[in-house]
Order: C-alpha cells, then sequence, then structure tokens
C-alpha cells in the first residue's frame, strides 16, 4: 500500500455516465483533488494536481481538512494514475 501526501484543495462529485446503448445511468463518484509536491533530481519540485477517487464511507475522513496537508491512502493504476481506498 501506498501513501500520498499533499494539499487538499477540494472535494467534488463527478458528472452522473449514461450509456448511449442501453440508457443506464452510472452515478458519479467522489474525488478529491490534491495537490503534490513531486520532488525532481535537481533538488527542486513541481506541483502536481491528482484526482483521487474514494469510496464514499470515506468521504467524512476529509471534509473538514479542505486547504490542509493530508495523508492518503492509494494504490497504482496505470503508470501514474492514482485512486484512493
Amino acid at each position: 500500500m501506498l501513501t500520498l501526501r499533499g494539499t487538499l484543495l477540494n472535494i467534488f462529485t463527478s458528472s452522473d455516465y449514461t450509456n448511449k446503448e442501453t440508457n443506464e445511468v452510472t452515478k458519479g463518484k467522489t474525488k478529491l483533488q490534491l495537490l503534490v509536491k513531486v520532488p525532481l533530481k535537481n533538488g527542486g519540485y513541481k506541483n502536481t494536481l491528482y484526482d483521487l477517487t474514494i469510496p464514499s464511507d470515506k468521504l467524512s475522513k476529509y471534509t473538514n481538512n479542505i486547504n490542509k496537508e493530508v495523508d492518503i491512502e492509494v494504490g497504482v493504476i496505470g503508470e501514474h494514475k492514482f485512486y484512493g481506498i
């Protein structure tokens, strides 16, 4: 398991998705916007914004932490994509 640390900028719900063939609606997911300082080889850093999907039952853990540094347990999808767990 990995932990991603950054400043929590926003919490939002993505738009619902409607399958055009079946008209089935999938509810939008809860996401955190996290600003992460990524260290560079030259000693500096760059800011990277991540949108992390989290389970709805974990939302209360983050709602009072807007503009604060938080640690979020994540898993990895692909090369540089994270999801909250």
